[in-house]
């Protein structure tokens, strides 16, 4: 992404979908999206890293689960939702606390300033953006996001020993 730019599309226009995670509004691109699924039980997974919620079997497929909003670093929520990401050679998956839906959006969403007295997220694929109605989002940069997640099975290598 440029600077000063988020989820940038040229002239046309984004399908987004946005979810909420540790209290927080996202904005992510549909073109990551695989399916989105209602909540159902996890199977957990022992030595893994806290931000892995665990496995579950979904039309014959084993997709582990992240959970978004400790991998963004904004702690724990109740599972509302879990987006199942397009990611090559791993089926993986999101855990969210809701799913607001896909929306249509002009463009791009702009990086905006961080409001007075909110922390911004320490993960590098979130920015602060503002969507097409001026409504404070952070923007999701699926490419860092899923670089973030191809890391996580050497994290649980190292939670191992």
């Amino acid at each position: 992404m440029a600077a000063g730019e988020t989820l940038t599309a040229g002239g046309e226009q984004l399908r987004l979908l946005f979810f909420r995670a540790g209290g927080e509004r996202f904005a992510l691109d549909v073109a990551y999206v695989r399916e989105i699924l209602a909540p159902r039980e996890v199977t957990p997974v022992p030595f893994v890293p806290d931000s892995v919620a665990g496995i579950v079997n979904h039309r014959g497929a084993i997709f582990t689960l992240v959970r978004f909003s400790r991998l963004a670093g904004l702690g724990a929520d109740e599972p509302g939702g879990i987006v199942l990401l397009r990611v090559p050679e791993m089926a993986v998956g999101l855990v969210v606390e809701s799913i607001e839906g896909i929306e249509r959006v002009p463009g791009r969403l702009v990086a905006a300033g961080v409001p007075e007295g909110v922390p911004a997220p320490a993960a590098a694929f979130v920015q602060r953006a503002a969507d097409a109605q001026g409504g404070f989002v952070h923007a999701v940069d699926a490419d860092v996001l899923i670089d973030t997640i191809y890391q996580l099975p050497g994290l649980a290598r190292a939670a191992e020993a």
